[in-house]
């Protein structure tokens, strides 16, 4: 059984003439030890440091006015087994060696005692190679003041100590090594540096706060709690200690606590508490990102904090307050909602919350991966054939679904917890494509980051070609400087294309600069020649033209001028769709820059016959800081009202973009991007819109777009208004009307069975361009050689009806 002795004061009731009392001293061999005393040995020492006799009457007992005047006291190698009450009574000891005895405990302190004059002088003590030594406690007042002033304790090879425990005095030296046993010391506001933690790997709990440790690396592999606050580290490692619970670590010098990936955290606390401590100004970085257990968490009053992670799957107890400076924190989607309000309710404005410290869900997860290839020549898919890009994937666990495409190096993820899930693919043209598996389903049991792989094999059904090209800007159009431009060409059939993409610009104003690709260049077309283009891939380059000035002296580019592009790729005949070969775009010139912004390439306004059809939008970004942004995110809310999330295709993306769609919302997640000071990046996608829109309804996007912990930059709203000047899509009342050729290089030759009355002719836009009336024939013929290549409408009125029907110009 542990023993514990506590130390209380006996009420002395002293006066004159009354016999100073007899000490009862329960150990006989404490008791012999003290009769042994003697100027000729080195038992006790009084106050004028001599060595002395206490039994200084020689009655063979000891009383309470011998013990009084003992200012050193050695009871070592003595067998002594308890001290009880007695050292009540050496109101003047300051130093005491109880070393090699049989003790079993040693309790002291002001909350033990009713006179804190007792042992108050006791400074130095040494109760080493005690082998039944279980407990020791010596502690101060922890609001004080307090005459407690322990200074040095030796408590070495007490093999059976199991708890140590000295708060509030002023210890400066401590030696505990080799106690084996040792599971809990609390030395909390002391003056140590150090302690020897030699063989104390039984440790379990320890608090060394408000000392002044520079440095704490234990060999504990049991400890559980450490509180290491209000001292001088610099540094510290968690993972020394893989099996710690709670840890407290605020108010040092330490500029980054580092807790992430340790998984026994349970509570974590970075709190300026009392008393509080100019080291809190050191902590710039709290990380505790995938820590599993972690339930607790709280930064308080850590006034420079600036980046907390705390995305670990778990939905944690977490309380940030009074941290002023905090910039970003990183958490759990279902955590960022409450974090953003708990900052406004203290006042912390200016500080960005999201998930974008990393791109998987926070702690334990499961994944689903796998490499899309496109099998040519059908004899199975392997690593010899080509990766197929861009394919849409969706996964559905019964409930939720989510969307990815396949990245541009052929890999696809998914992310999920434990659950049954089914991955099925949505090629954009399903027709063309046999994919194998088409679905496939796997079920996790639980989330212990399982890894699931399936590959996936694309082939094609029977030949066609379908080729699509987008001119997008990259930056604006201002009078005077420079303007780059992305053409896109993209293989949406199920056989490799060589053939030509070709970009027809005004030459009267702006003039040709440079190309990221090859090319020939002949009076207003630039043509890139293309070869061996598989299915699902695109290719695309950079051009830049110099727009002209408004002081030019025969085209001036003002403000508010339209620059209009048309692009085309061959070949044209045999494409099962020839209306996305050519593409055409108008840009309006403005007078400033803005390097991160979000176009509709259709404009802003396009007409209700394109109700229903494909938008086509660019995101542009630039970093305008001055180091390397890693990570970049666009991210997207799409208007389920105006679109059709399900219909959106990345087409093209300058860096390496992992897509993830869920609900209506949309990222494109550009991991390792590396983007220096300066540089540029776009996101290019295609989506429909929904087809109950009516003229006079407008559709809008835009996008927020993420530089590393920065706050987001919102770009412009994109707008387009649907307008009626064309009220339906292709009619056909007077079905005996034929036009031809269609694509045409110019010319469009219109035939009917009764006589045509008139022709309107009408850009992408739904823009009147051209009209013939009084024809009275059955035949006539129009001509757009002037136009620039595009989609064109054509309204033919005859005594039967009308048709219309979009014509192409290549």
């Amino acid at each position: 059984m542990k023993t514990k002795l506590l130390f209380f004061v006996p009420i002395l009731c002293l006066s004159l003439g009354i016999k100073a009392q007899i000490i009862n001293i329960p150990d006989a061999n404490f008791k012999a030890k003290l009769l042994s005393s003697s100027p000729s040995n080195t038992v006790a020492k009084d106050v004028s440091g001599n060595y002395f006799t206490i039994d200084a009457n020689a009655d063979g007992e000891i009383d309470e006015g011998e013990v009084q005047v003992i200012t050193e006291l050695n009871i070592s190698n003595a067998n002594i087994t308890t001290l009880g009450t007695v050292l009540n009574y050496f109101e003047s000891l300051v130093k005491l060696d109880a070393s090699n005895n049989l003790l079993t405990s040693f309790q002291y302190g002001y909350q033990l005692i009713s006179n804190y004059a007792v042992l108050g002088t006791l400074r130095n003590a040494s109760f080493k190679n005690n082998p039944n030594l279980q407990t020791f406690q010596f502690t101060g007042s922890p609001t004080g003041p307090y005459p407690f002033g322990l200074e040095e304790l030796d408590v070495e090879n007490c093999p059976s100590l199991q708890s140590v425990k000295l708060q509030y005095n002023y210890l400066t030296y401590l030696n505990i090594k080799n106690c084996t046993n040792l599971e809990e010391l609390d030395v909390t506001r002391n003056q140590l540096t150090n302690i020897d933690f030699l063989n104390n790997t039984n440790l379990k709990s320890v608090n060394i706060s408000q000392n002044k440790f520079t440095d704490f690396s234990v060999s504990a592999p049991l400890l559980l709690h450490l509180n290491l606050y209000n001292n001088d580290l610099t540094t510290f490692n968690i993972y020394n200690y893989p099996n710690l619970e709670s840890l407290e670590i605020a108010n040092n010098k330490i500029a980054d606590v580092d807790v992430s990936n340790h998984q026994k955290i349970q509570e974590l606390s970075v709190w300026n508490d009392y008393p509080p401590s100019s080291n809190s100004a050191y902590l710039k970085t709290v990380n505790a990102n995938n820590c599993v257990a972690l339930t607790q968490i709280r930064i308080i009053d850590m006034p420079n904090v600036e980046k907390i992670f705390i995305k670990n799957g778990v939905a944690d107890d977490v309380a940030i307050l009074d941290c002023p400076n905090v910039q970003y924190i990183c958490c759990d989607d279902s955590e960022v909602s409450g974090i953003q309000n708990m900052l406004i309710s203290g006042g912390v404005t200016g500080c960005n919350v999201n998930t974008y410290c990393n791109f998987v869900p926070g702690g334990n997860y499961n994944t689903i991966t796998g490499t899309v290839r496109f099998d040519e020549n059908n004899n199975g898919c392997d690593t010899s054939d080509e990766i197929f890009e861009h394919m849409k994937l969706k996964i559905n666990d019964g409930t939720n679904t989510g969307e990815t495409f396949v990245k541009n190096n052929g890999k696809y993820d998914f992310y999920t917890q434990a659950g049954n899930f089914t991955v099925t693919a949505e090629p954009e043209n399903p027709s063309l494509f046999t994919v194998m598996p088409a679905s496939f389903a796997t079920s996790f049991p639980n989330n212990n980051n399982n890894i699931f792989t399936q590959d996936i094999c694309v082939v094609k059904n029977g030949n066609a070609n379908d080729l699509e090209v987008v001119i997008a800007p990259v930056t604006n159009a201002v009078p005077g400087f420079d303007a780059k431009y992305k053409l896109m060409w993209r293989n949406k059939g199920n056989t490799t294309m060589s053939g030509s993409a070709v970009l027809t610009f005004d030459t009267s104003k702006m003039n040709f600069v440079s190309s990221s690709l090859p090319y020939v260049i002949s009076g207003n077309q630039i043509t890139f020649n293309f070869s061996n283009l598989k299915p699902y891939a695109n290719t695309a380059s950079e051009i830049i033209f110099t727009i002209n000035t408004p002081t030019h002296p025969t085209n001036p580019v003002n403000s508010g001028d339209q620059l209009i592009f048309s692009s085309s790729v061959n070949p044209l005949p045999g494409d099962i769709n020839p209306q996305d070969n050519i593409f055409t775009y108008k840009q309006t010139v403005v007078n400033s820059f803005d390097p991160n912004d979000i176009v509709c390439i259709e404009g802003n306004t396009v007409p209700s016959a394109m109700v229903g059809n494909n938008l086509h939008y660019i995101v542009n970004f630039e970093n305008t800081g001055t180091s390397n942004a890693v990570n970049i995110v666009v991210e997207m809310d799409i208007d389920p009202a105006d679109f059709d999330i399900s219909t959106l295709q990345l087409q093209n993306a300058s860096h390496l973009a992992y897509t993830r769609i869920k609900n209506n919302k949309v990222e494109f997640i550009m991991k390792m991007a590396n983007l220096g000071s300066g540089g540029h990046g776009n996101i290019l996608m295609k989506v429909k819109s929904k087809n109950n829109l009516t003229p006079g309804d407008q559709v809008i996007n835009k996008a927020n777009i993420y530089f590393d912990y920065n706050f987001p930059i919102v770009t412009n709203d994109a707008t387009t208004n649907i307008e009626g000047t064309l009220q339906t899509a292709e009619t056909s009342k007077d079905g005996s009307v034929k036009l031809y050729p269609n694509p045409t290089k110019g010319d469009v030759n219109i035939d009917a069975g009764s006589k045509i009355k008139s022709v309107e002719v009408y850009d992408a836009q739904g823009r009147i361009i051209q009209k013939q009336i009084g024809i009275n024939s059955q035949t006539t013929k129009v001509s757009i050689h002037s136009s620039y290549q595009g989609v064109y409408y054509f309204k033919v009125f005859t005594d039967k009806g009308v048709l219309l029907k979009k014509v192409i110009k290549d």
